[in-house]
């Protein structure tokens, strides 16, 4: 039969402390189970009565915790016994440890919260609201997220992409149509898993070795293409010219603020919105790219020098315009230093922008989808059109690599699959 008892060890370790843990023995062969526990003496502990003497710190709550796990390593003990008549030392220690590694996991959704708090405190407003939205879809599926790493497997991730294809888009208003998840978006539910996972590893508390994402039967994150539409010659012309002197101004805003998007060759609508009347010299446009620090600079076309004409009256007002912005939507902003505060309100303009463009191309007579970033899709559109060439839109792009542009310019390009088909079926 298997016995156990606390022990100190006979050796001090480097620092001159002695080691103080379980000696468990079975058919004369022994194991040891230290946690990292040690006595500055091996005289203050009491073999006799099992207990650390009173003169050491926190005596009782020392005892407490070893006399607890004698009684858990007698009790595995005498399991393992009972499964098992002939079991080693060893193999107690081993289920012991297991055991206590089971109970030190550290489950997805700490990783999870730790991850979203990092977001806000980086400002990053807009990534910690959609990746919470999917993390939720997770949690319902996951036992709100209540599971260790070692539980996300290939498996439990097939049955989860079944799960996402089974999900609807959230609707934001009655009218909105009721729509099953992209496959682009149920990749972007699946990355966020992975890049939790990720951290998980680097921070040691997940191991690589169960790790579900990669090849050889793992679950490989594709990015699938998606369909990228902008607005024809005529559509663009006929939004130039639309009269919304009746509409509110939430209206012409929005067609001003997507026209100098895409005058400036797809400004992004982040940039666009932080436009300010000092970026303008020389009749040229400079600023920095937010996405990616880069600088650039644009000769300013007439089309949008007529739009700027339109909001120069307060252009000089540093009462209600102390950050001389262009736009007035984030005008009302303390400052634009704090980008939690500047993201959280540029997703909000964004919104209200895009549901504006969607009522003003009902009034244009098409179905089209003119959200804020189409303006980019229009530009890339009409420039593949035109045959410019790839290293001028790097430029204009402020693509970092050429193959970046071109791979983003394939989405357009139909000219000569056109023309094949053409010559084809002409006969």
């Amino acid at each position: 039969m298997a016995t156990a008892k606390i022990v100190t060890w006979s050796r001090p370790d480097k620092d001159g402390q002695f080691p103080i843990g379980i000696k468990i023995w079975n058919n004369g062969k022994p194991s040891y189970i230290f946690e990292g526990h040690t006595l500055p003496s091996r005289d203050l502990w009491d073999a006799k009565k099992q207990e650390v003497k009173k003169s050491v710190p926190h005596a009782a709550r020392l005892t407490n915790l070893l006399t607890k796990k004698l009684s858990e390593v007698r009790d595995k003990a005498l399991q393992l016994e009972t499964e098992k008549p002939k079991v080693a030392a060893s193999s107690i220690k081993k289920s012991i440890q297991k055991k206590d590694q089971e109970k030190k996991q550290v489950l997805f959704v700490e990783i999870a919260n730790q991850y979203l708090e990092d977001q806000l405190s980086c400002g990053n407003y807009d990534v910690h609201k959609t990746d919470k939205g999917r993390l939720k879809r997770f949690y319902a599926f996951a036992n709100d997220g209540k599971i260790p790493f070692s539980d996300i497997t290939v498996e439990l991730l097939q049955r989860y992409t079944i799960f996402l294809r089974q999900a609807k888009k959230v609707r934001y208003n009655e009218n909105s149509p009721i729509k099953p998840l992209s496959e682009r978006t149920i990749t972007n539910h699946l990355l966020i898993i992975r890049t939790l996972y990720n951290r998980a590893v680097s921070a040691k508390v997940a191991s690589k070795d169960n790790y579900p994402f990669g090849a050889d039967g793992k679950i490989v994150i594709r990015f699938p293409k998606s369909s990228k539409i902008g607005l024809t010659e005529k559509e663009i012309r006929n939004l130039e010219e639309l009269d919304l002197s009746t509409h509110t101004p939430i209206y012409n805003h929005a067609r001003n603020i997507w026209l100098t998007e895409f005058y400036f060759a797809g400004m992004r609508v982040t940039d666009c919105l932080l436009l300010k009347w000092t970026d303008f010299k020389d009749d040229r446009l400079y600023y920095q790219m937010s996405k990616n620090s880069e600088h650039g600079s644009l000769k300013i076309p007439q089309k949008v020098l007529a739009i700027l004409n339109q909001y120069r009256e307060g252009q000089n007002d540093y009462v209600n315009n102390k950050h001389n912005l262009v736009f007035p939507f984030l005008k009302g902003l303390a400052t634009l230093d704090q980008r939690l505060v500047l993201r959280r309100k540029i997703c909000y303009t964004v919104r209200s922008l895009n549901t504006a463009m969607e009522k003003i191309m009902l009034m244009i007579g098409s179905s089209k989808n003119a959200s804020q970033h189409k303006a980019r899709h229009s530009f890339a559109q009409l420039a593949e059109e035109k045959d410019v060439h790839p290293k001028v839109l790097q430029k204009m792009y402020r693509h970092e690599s050429i193959l970046t542009t071109m791979n983003y310019q394939s989405n357009f390009s139909h000219k000569k699959a056109d023309e094949a088909l053409e010559a084809v079926l002409g006969f």
